[in-house]
């Protein structure tokens, strides 16, 4: 009577419970995780290269001391983002690009807006004054560069800024042939021209690009003075001696 209440025993072999895949995945993860932080802490992850193209007015040396970007430094701690605001806070600078190229290559890439002239200073020194007119006095040209020099002027003068806008609207084949431009004194609204063609043009502020647009039919005229105002006429040089 006993064994009639006794189970039969069932043999279980071969019928065991396959592990878990979240055991695996759990494995795979952590093995993962463990090798991505041994990356982070070893030179592989560091910055190896940063390029730096298209700045012409805003030194390298200066790109990266603003960004906080050198070699050595994490490749992941970079983020694109914070560079641009940095860069793009400079007055320079137009547009920044960042570009991350795994495993350890940073590339800034720079557009900075038109450098239109420079600015001269009594003591001659020479500032880059970019096309709307703004003067770059943190920014000394060490050497004189082939552009439009704004000289005799105080840098709060509203005419200058106009000057410059209007300077900046002509095309580049007028542009090359400017090689100063000074305010008249008893002619505030005036400006006095001079070319490389050893012309002397007077035009007034807010008819420069416009009336300007004339001048490349003087270009082969001789050495004199070009006026460029309600009518335009031409003194050679010889003559304005002869007088």
């Amino acid at each position: 009577m006993v064994d009639e209440h006794v189970p039969p025993f069932r043999n279980r072999v071969g019928k065991k419970r396959s592990p878990s895949p979240w055991i695996f995945a759990f494995i795979f993860l952590f093995f993962t995780g463990a090798l991505f932080a041994i990356f982070l802490r070893s030179p592989l992850s560091k910055i190896k290269k940063i390029e730096v193209t298209g700045n012409q007015l805003v030194p390298a040396e200066e790109i990266l001391a603003r960004t906080q970007l050198k070699k050595g430094v994490s490749f992941f701690g970079v983020q694109s983002e914070e560079v641009i605001e940095r860069l793009s806070a400079l007055p320079e600078i137009e547009q920044v690009r960042v570009k991350k190229t795994f495993p350890d290559k940073i590339s800034i890439s720079i557009r900075e807006k038109e450098h239109a002239a420079w600015f001269e200073t009594k003591e001659q020194k020479r500032f880059p004054i970019l096309s709307d007119g703004t003067i770059l006095s943190h920014r000394l040209l060490s050497s004189q560069q082939n552009q439009i020099a704004f000289t005799d002027w105080k840098c709060s003068d509203p005419l200058l800024k106009s000057a410059v806008r209007e300077i900046a609207k002509l095309p580049d084949s007028i542009k090359r042939t400017i090689r100063k431009v000074k305010p008249v004194s008893d002619h505030r609204d005036q400006v006095e021209i001079w070319t490389d063609r050893y012309h002397r043009i007077f035009v007034r502020v807010e008819d420069l690009s416009q009336k300007m647009s004339y001048y490349p039919s003087f270009f082969n005229h001789p050495r004199g003075t070009l006026f460029l105002l309600e009518s335009i006429w031409f003194i050679p040089e010889t003559s304005k001696r002869a007088s």
